[in-house]
């Protein structure tokens, strides 16, 4: 019943979820924050909404913010707002976020990610409910639940000095541990069937399932993207299929397990068009030439940028998820996009 009124959204059967939707059952009727820790693309969003729709603040406002995705020069006025004069092109005040979700939730995506400076601030406002805006000596009450999100492992942020151990404490009064998907066993099937609908319920589309291909395909990989990649993959093979039942090779996924046991990986979402050998060039990568030699620096430097531009495509331009994707940290991912930029 609870969940049906609150958390329709959320699909899954498996115990791991189960544990998740009754800590946050619990909790969301209390006023106390709560940090949402999982992977990236685990559906910790979906959670925190689920939380404000079950809590008394439901008919306030809900507002969002992911901390990455904001440079940390920005990310101070962002959420405390600033006045008139505070800065170079600041010409008019600004309330920010926390004013914003005033009698409501304010849902702090990617805390893991806020500068020092900020948490220091944000620790002011758990502690006394007031917000200072940026260039005013003036504090301003209000009255907002915190609840956070963070891919990042906070407690060995707190003994790394990275992240401030009264803050963690603040924020993780009460904590939800959101399963991955490759540990939501059958979960698999629920979800990708949902977002079949919900593809064909967007497009206008008449896809009718996943054929049995498809979904051997789709449990043996491991999806480092979790729900959000196997949710965009589907949307893109029902839009290429049109309608009857998704295979693999639509799903552009392989089958089977390689021989060490390991999962397989989908296709690639670009595939180069082949080149032709001519007697004075060698086959090589679309867009790499190369005279009688193949320029091995200059293939991987193309590979790496499409796998890039992969990442991104899949995150939908969240570069802290693409860079989570390709097994980077964000500012590795940042300075190889200054680099192909140039």
């Amino acid at each position: 019943m609870w969940r049906r009124e609150f958390a329709n959204d959320v699909v899954g059967e498996s115990p791991a979820l189960f544990t998740a939707l009754d800590t946050v059952r619990r909790a969301a009727p209390t006023d106390f924050s709560i940090l949402i820790a999982g992977e990236t693309g685990t559906g910790k969003e979906l959670l925190a909404r689920a939380v404000h729709r079950a809590s008394a603040r439901r008919k306030n406002a809900f507002i969002a913010v992911n901390c990455a995705a904001i440079p940390d020069t920005l990310l101070e006025t962002e959420l405390f707002g600033h006045v008139r004069g505070a800065f170079t092109g600041a010409s008019a005040p600004r309330s920010g976020r926390f004013a914003a979700a005033n009698g409501g939730t304010l849902f702090l995506d990617e805390v893991g990610d806020l500068p020092l400076s900020a948490q220091a601030k944000l620790l002011r406002v758990l502690e006394h409910g007031v917000v200072c805006p940026l260039g005013s000596d003036t504090e301003l009450p209000v009255d907002v639940r915190i609840v956070c999100a963070t891919h990042r492992d906070l407690e060995d942020m707190v003994a790394k000095g990275t992240f401030r151990g009264d803050l963690y404490y603040r924020l993780a009064v009460v904590p939800v541990e959101l399963p991955a998907l490759r540990d939501r066993g059958d979960d698999l099937d629920l979800l990708a069937d949902a977002a079949v609908a919900g593809a064909n319920k967007k497009t206008g589309l008449h896809v009718s399932g996943i054929d049995a291909s498809g979904r051997e395909a789709l449990r043996a990989y491991a999806w480092p993207g979790n729900v959000r990649e196997l949710t965009h993959r589907i949307e893109r093979a029902v839009v290429l299929a049109g309608a009857g039942e998704l295979t693999a090779r639509e799903l552009r996924m392989s089958t089977g397990r390689a021989a060490n046991g390991t999962p397989p990986r989908p296709f690639p979402a670009l595939v180069p068009p082949p080149v032709e050998a001519t007697p004075t060039e060698t086959p090589i990568p679309s867009g790499v030439t190369v005279n009688h030699t193949l320029d091995l620096r200059t293939a991987l430097e193309h590979l790496e940028k499409r796998l890039i531009e992969e990442a991104l495509q899949r995150a939908q331009g969240n570069r802290t998820e693409a860079a989570a994707l390709l097994g980077l940290n964000r500012t590795t991912l940042v300075e190889k996009l200054r680099k192909y930029a140039g």
